[in-house]
């Protein structure tokens, strides 16, 4: 899984379109809000775990999320691009991957190689949050190939600044089309702020603690139509379905049914009942051990939302 959600990040990456118009100032994120995802709010995204929000303009208009490791996007129509361009444009995303940020440009490259030509990396620096978060800052220009559905010979500018909270990363980037990334859309990323407050667990009906516990168990058992009957049939998780999931366990060298997990605990930090569904966030704790070394990881929850079908909990995914 954090294979598959490094490079679902990086996939979306390519996905993304460009643009340019004036900026106005976002409604300053409050500590209070809840997160997007149950109540939206327009200027700030709020995440649930990590929790962190971002500040982006009010008339902005949130698109749907590319592929799983994204969690929001928003932008600007242009009327003179291709149907679905939306510039500027901000992309969050959310995942778990061991590499250090000095090397985000290096690991994303691959994936630009994939979907464009004349890519130019303009920057690649080290830079830190307002809090003093260490971070890093990636700029590219490249002209696209029209692989991934968003056309060929349209120059990109892609601004990415990277964090790190233990071993989730945290990705904001800018698209434009033809302009560089200018410092008022930097400011945009720059808007990161984590909300430590948030993040102590909270109380969970039974039924939801026990189809939580009963997820972990069967995540180590590696048994791959055990873990995949959590999912409802009608799961959709940012344009992916049950099956694409279960290929991926399948198939992935780094699924959860390949690894030594020797512990599995969930931790929810946000959850809210909705009728026959529920949004559940938070953390899973594993402990693995690999080649004689013991390792510890947060991972995020993933799907978000969960559905009561027949009695029963399962993964329902982002889709409202």
């Amino acid at each position: 899984m954090k294979k598959l959600i490094a490079v679902s990040l990086l996939t979306a990456v390519m996905l993304l379109t460009g643009g340019f118009v004036a900026l106005a100032h976002a409604q300053a994120p409050a500590n209070d809000l809840k997160p997007t995802f149950i109540s939206p709010t327009p200027g700030v995204y709020v995440n649930g775990w990590p929790a962190f929000t971002v500040s982006y303009p009010k008339e902005w208009v949130e698109q749907p999320t590319l592929a799983p490791g994204c969690v929001f996007t928003a932008g600007v129509a242009r009327p003179d691009l291709p149907p679905g361009w939306h510039h500027p444009l901000v992309t969050i995303a959310v995942g778990v991957v061991s590499i250090p940020l000095e090397d985000w440009a290096k690991i994303m490259m691959p994936w630009y190689v994939l979907a464009g030509t004349d890519i130019k990396v303009l920057s690649d620096k080290p830079t830190h949050l307002k809090d003093g978060t260490p971070a890093r800052e990636v700029q590219l220009e490249w002209v696209t190939n029209g692989s991934m559905g968003t056309g060929a010979g349209l120059k990109r500018n892609d601004f990415h600044l990277i964090t790190k909270k233990d071993q989730t990363f945290v990705d904001v980037q800018l698209g434009t089309g033809e302009e560089k990334i200018g410092e008022d859309l930097k400011r945009i990323a720059y808007s990161l702020t984590f909300l430590p407050g948030r993040e102590e667990p909270v109380k969970v009906p039974p039924d939801v603690r026990a189809f939580l516990d009963m997820w972990c168990v069967d995540m180590m058992s590696h048994d791959l139509k055990t873990i995949m009957a959590h999912f409802s049939d009608r799961f959709r998780h940012s344009g992916t379905s049950k099956p694409f999931i279960e290929q991926v366990f399948r198939n992935d060298p780094f699924s959860p049914i390949r690894q030594s997990l020797i512990s599995c605990k969930p931790t929810v930090t946000v959850f809210e009942a909705r009728g026959d569904k529920a949004y559940v966030d938070g953390f899973i704790l594993n402990v693995d051990k690999v080649k004689g070394e013991t390792t510890t990881t947060k991972i995020p929850m993933l799907f978000q939302q969960i559905i009561n079908e027949h009695g029963q909990w399962k993964w329902f995914g982002n889709q409202k």
